[in-house]
């Protein structure tokens, strides 16, 4: 077995008992308040940027700070892994890959590479674990690569905020659009493609269960079976909705492997609470 470092930064949302269970180094994405900078679930914790969320205050996310990375691998050169791999927050999501990608080189640390996920905390959830078995049946780092590439080609993240004030205040959305959505009664389903560039509408309903469809007809359209991917099932404060999107949708689609996550602030500072997410990855 190999001895192989993996990096995330704090959008992994693991548990500090995962943390610890996988091995894995974390980098904390920045949260912005009243221009005060704090660490993410360092200085700062999921519930109390949803208090922050509560009180419709502004927060905002940014990549880790290049100077914390600069310390992080420089600490890890004389430790002679055998491999790192850097698992990077999507580009569609923040700046953190370009970042990651300064950090290793200005570090001096070797046989390192730096994935642009595309995604964020489910599939990157996926990804880890499959790194930690592949090592373990002792495959070759290449082979470990080929799998981290099949998972992060073959991923949708759906987004569905309980209400539209966050993603107003965030800047994604327009009061002239959020009016509107208010008078018709309709709440947006949010996606981020695979690999794609930007979070986009992917359907309006009046009523939850028109929105757990499209999502359905997407896992049909994709081919998405418990036989072949997992869930990974996100929430801000939002657990009686995930329940009955993951009831409904296992239903339709038959009984999936499945993780439930708190949304990392990186996603509930542009959602807002109440916010559920479902992302898909492939069995590794």
């Amino acid at each position: 077995m190999k001895k192989i470092a993996i990096v995330c930064d704090s959008s992994v949302s693991f548990t500090p008992e995962e943390i610890k269970h996988f091995d894995v180094k974390i980098a904390p994405l920045t949260v912005m308040n009243n221009n005060h900078a704090y660490i993410d679930e360092v200085t700062i914790t999921k519930e109390e940027v949803n208090n922050l969320l509560r009180n419709k205050e502004r927060v905002t996310t940014s990549q880790p700070s290049i100077g914390f990375m600069m310390e992080l691998f420089e600490s890890m050169v004389d430790e002679n892994y055998d491999h790192v791999f850097v698992l990077s927050i999507g580009t569609a999501l923040s700046g953190s890959y370009p970042s990651f990608q300064q950090a290793v080189n200005e570090s001096g640390l070797q046989n390192t590479t730096v994935i642009n996920t595309h995604t964020i905390t489910g599939p990157v959830q996926q990804a880890v674990r499959g790194i930690r078995e592949y090592n373990e049946r002792g495959e070759s780092i290449e082979t470990i690569q080929a799998m981290l590439d099949k998972i992060f080609s073959d991923t949708i993240s759906y987004v569905y905020p309980e209400t539209l004030d966050q993603v107003v205040l965030s800047g994604r959305m327009s009061k002239t659009a959020q009016k509107i959505a208010s008078l018709l009664r309709v709440k947006p389903m949010l996606y981020l493609e695979n690999k794609g560039v930007s979070i986009e509408k992917r359907s309006i309903g009046r009523t939850d269960r028109k929105a757990f469809q499209a999502l359905v007809d997407d896992m049909i359209t994709y081919h998405v079976k418990p036989e072949t991917h997992d869930l990974y099932l996100l929430e801000s404060e939002g657990m009686a909705v995930l329940e009955s999107c993951r009831d409904y949708l296992f239903e339709k689609l038959g009984t999936f492997k499945y993780y439930i996550i708190p949304l990392p602030a990186a996603v509930a500072t542009h959602a807002g609470l109440g916010t559920i997410a479902i992302q898909w990855a492939p069995k590794y």
